[in-house]
């Protein structure tokens, strides 16, 4: 939920008036900021909410500061910032670039951009007429309880309690997984080293469990709302029976795409400039990281394909009926006009016509668009591009496109 500003932290939203007099309105802006009074008077003291909502930029101003920046100093301190004896140092390691640096402030703005996203597509929801008056109760009922799960203590905890016991188990075994000699040098941590094992991996690994379980919550209330009593409209121009929104509300998962791609991105750019390994021989693992997160992401849609299906056969058995006879009406017309005159207007509410029975037969089984996948296979294959430079000069990159291109 969001920082009401005409409320305070955690005092109730205002009861809903209607049938339902006297049972709270569900809570459309669950995806936000948790609605603990002391959370978010925490985050105003921090100046992280603006309007109610999380603001983006000072979260990644504090999250690189609190990620980034201790192990910047703490490399320089230690002498393992830049050159030396070092093979790899602080500041030529790829791999804290694309934790810190993207995936961290990416998981911070996905905050806004998928919470508000899901906000509207919930909202959207439960305003259409895609589900009955009886439905839109039911409904209410699954976003009564997707809220507490998606910023309810209790996950939390134990996604706090799972990273802590994570971090227990990277201290224990630190020698033997540290690969940066900016983390491990002489036989011992370094302070860079120990800031990345208590604090900065800490805090990615908790925003990235986070988010998965946010992912699961998500798919959840789209389950749910699968099996209510949809009433899809196969004439609707978005070809998906009015609900190819939710599609858009998988892309904005990007964000989520983009910041673990950054991380096996920068990881493979380790292997192959300071380890000898070849680009080609990640070709493989990039092509599963980009299918399975993009179809992962896509299969909570697949839950509307019986009712959407199902819909599309009905109105296209109703419309080609209704055609028929609309068809028969116009041809008749013309036969009886003795003057080679067009009755217009008949003609042209058939035509109107045939562009709804195109919708009908055009309506697909998920509520999905093209553009919605591509935008997922952007997300996922953009952070890789960067590798190609690595193994070939940036001169021969421009070349090559160029001659691709013209």
């Amino acid at each position: 939920m969001r920082c009401n500003p005409q409320l305070r932290c955690g005092d109730n939203e205002a009861v809903e008036p209607g049938v339902n007099a006297g049972i709270p309105a569900p809570d459309l802006q669950f995806m936000s900021v948790a609605d603990d009074g002391r959370w978010c008077r925490l985050l105003g003291r921090l100046r992280l909410v603006r309007d109610g909502w999380i603001d983006p930029r000072s979260s990644v101003h504090w999250s690189v500061a609190l990620v980034w920046l201790p192990l910047v100093v703490l490399s320089f301190v230690e002498g393992v910032a830049w050159g030396g004896d070092l093979e790899v140092p602080f500041l030529k390691d790829f791999l804290p670039y694309g934790q810190f640096l993207l995936a961290v402030p990416a998981l911070m703005i996905s905050e806004v951009v998928i919470g508000r996203r899901l906000s509207l597509a919930a909202a959207e929801l439960r305003r259409s007429d895609v589900l009955s008056p009886e439905d839109s109760h039911a409904l209410d009922t699954v976003l009564r309880r997707a809220a507490p799960a998606w910023r309810g203590g209790t996950a939390h905890t134990v996604i706090l309690v799972l990273t802590l016991a994570a971090t227990a188990a990277s201290v224990a075994g630190a020698q033997d997984w540290l690969t940066g000699e900016w983390q491990f040098a002489e036989g011992g941590v370094t302070l860079p080293g120990w800031w990345y094992l208590l604090i900065s991996w800490p805090v990615l690994r908790f925003l990235a469990l986070i988010w998965l379980w946010r992912l699961m919550v998500w798919a959840w209330v789209l389950w749910r709302t699968a099996h209510l009593e949809l009433q899809p409209r196969p004439t609707h121009p978005d070809r998906a029976g009015g609900l190819a929104f939710l599609g858009g509300t998988q892309a904005a998962f990007g964000f989520l795409v983009f910041a673990f791609g950054a991380q096996l991105s920068c990881l493979i750019a380790d292997q192959v400039y300071y380890a000898g390994s070849e680009l080609v021989e990640f070709r493989a693992h990039i092509l599963a990281f980009v299918l399975v997160t993009v179809i992962g992401l896509l299969l909570p849609l697949l839950v509307f394909i019986p009712k959407l299906a199902l819909a599309r056969y009905e109105g296209v058995l109703f419309l080609t009926g209704r055609g028929y006879d609309g068809a028969g009406s116009v041809d008749t017309l013309l036969r009886a006009q003795s003057d080679g005159a067009l009755p217009s207007a008949d003609i042209s509410g058939l035509t109107d016509y045939g562009a709804l029975f195109d919708n009908a037969r055009l309506m697909k089984p998920v509520p999905l668009e093209w553009r919605h996948i591509g935008a997922l296979v952007l997300a996922a294959a953009l952070p890789f591009v960067p590798l190609v430079f690595l193994v070939m000069p940036a001169q021969d990159v421009l070349r090559t496109i160029a001659g691709l291109l013209f």
